[in-house]
């Protein structure tokens, strides 16, 4: 083994550090650093034809972000793959590349290069180990479970005779349970057991790019906060499923069920609408991942009757009211053709789910009696819930984000301090009459 060959992979190491030290000072200031793991299967072509499983683990400190520049990352990795379960082989390096991002910094989709040092262990006396350059390129094309496609080289520099090898696979990825903050959602949000979850978004290509006046910062903003409203709305489509089912189940009207799924059916509309204003912001065909809806989880009648009626006054009432209230107040503002046809369409069909929520509150407190009435009472008596926010501010020259249908924060409070005042005295009228 050669002088220049033992010195390669403390020379690739020191490379690596130096390559984090000189990111840009607020890369590492805002601590735009995603982690993430993954497990994959590949075939390996070169001295043997060779099966694989794999993991890897790599950091990326992420900068520059914004819609249509997409952020460059850059960081260091790691991999493992069991060859034909009778060798192995690592490689470490660093990698780069770029995300396209939500707002949120939220990874929709990467492209990355990989650069490093690798070894295989020994098959055979006649295939003994070697070391060598390692290279690559991965697309991963979602999270927060994405899909790997990956091509990589090994080009070595320790056997006689030089046979390179390659390797095609595929792989998930796994982005850690952190990092994204969920704000209240406007509107009914989707509830699991681990609590309200907005659907992932997944890039599926190019798209013609509109509003080409708009300065960089304000479209990637815009295109953010329509993207994140595609999430929300898409959410809601298994939280009317979960609705209508759980309705059939306690014996509700067969027209309380039917409102629910034609809600369902609002929200795959309303889904389509915010996810095509923002892919022509973006330049990027975007869309959120459809999630199933929640199993149902109640211990008997009375407890689901309990949590529908406090999900009816939370989500309904005041939230699809107030989403309601936002879309009017946003069209008034709005200038663009396609964002004006698409808050129209919400803001009326948003009040009509805040009605059905209203209908579903008045038949749980008639089923419920007692127990249902007094959540209700200390839900509506208890300290008011903080508005929700928006899922991203579109910052920029406020006639630019108003005229794209982005409310000022004044006016989005205002809109919910109005829907919060006119629920509070219909709710003791309905508590009342039951």
């Amino acid at each position: 083994m050669s002088s220049c060959s033992r010195a390669l992979p403390p020379a690739l190491a020191a490379l690596g550090v130096a390559a984090l030290l000189s990111l840009p000072g607020e890369a590492r200031a805002d601590e735009k650093l995603a982690v993430s793991g993954g497990l994959s299967m590949s075939l390996s072509f070169g001295q043997k034809v060779a099966f694989g499983l794999g993991v890897d683990l790599r950091a990326t400190a992420l900068f520059e972000d914004s819609w249509d520049s997409p952020s460059k990352g850059l960081g260091p990795f790691a991999q493992a793959t069991w060859l034909n379960f009778e060798a192995g082989r690592v490689a470490i390096g660093i990698h780069g590349g770029s995300a396209i991002l939500t707002a949120h910094n939220d990874v929709v989709c990467a492209v990355d290069g990989e650069l490093g040092w690798t070894y295989r262990s020994r098959y055979s006396d006649e295939l003994p180990g070697q070391h060598g350059f390692h290279v690559g390129v991965v697309n991963t094309l979602f999270n927060p479970v994405g899909l790997d496609l990956f091509a990589r080289a090994a080009i070595p520099l320790s056997s006689e005779p030089f046979v390179p090898e390659g390797t095609l696979g595929m792989g998930l990825r796994f982005l850690p349970p952190f990092g994204e903050q969920i704000r209240p959602i406007p509107g009914r949000p989707l509830r699991t057991a681990e609590g309200v979850v907005l659907p992932p978004a997944i890039a599926l290509g190019p798209a013609a790019l509109r509003a080409a006046r708009l300065d960089r910062a304000t479209r990637a903003a815009l295109a953010g906060a329509w993207l994140d409203s595609a999430r929300a709305e898409c959410g809601s489509i298994p939280a009317f499923l979960a609705l209508a089912r759980d309705l059939a189940a306690v014996g509700a009207p067969a027209s309380l069920v039917g409102r629910a799924l034609a809600a369902l059916g609002d929200e795959v509309r309303h889904t389509a609408r915010c996810s095509a204003i923002a892919s022509s912001l973006a330049g990027w065909r975007l869309a959120p991942a459809l999630l199933p809806p929640p199993a149902a989880r109640d211990a008997d009648r009375r407890a689901a009757l309990v949590r529908m009626a406090l999900e009816a006054w939370h989500d309904g009432c005041l939230g699809e009211g107030a989403a309601a209230a936002r879309a009017r107040r946003s069209l008034a503002g709005a200038s663009d053709a396609g964002v004006r046809a698409a808050l129209a369409e919400i803001a009326r069909d948003e009040a009509q789910h805040a009605e059905l929520g209203w209908r579903v509150l008045a038949h749980c407190l008639a089923e419920g009696g007692r127990e249902v009435r007094e959540a209700v009472g200390d839900a509506m008596t208890g300290p008011a819930p903080a508005p929700p926010g928006d899922l991203a501010e579109a910052d920029g020259e406020p006639r630019e984000t108003q005229a794209f249908g982005q409310l000022p924060r004044a006016q989005a409070d205002a809109a919910w301090d109005e829907t919060w005042a006119a629920a509070r005295r219909d709710v003791e009228r309905v508590l009342i009459a039951a």
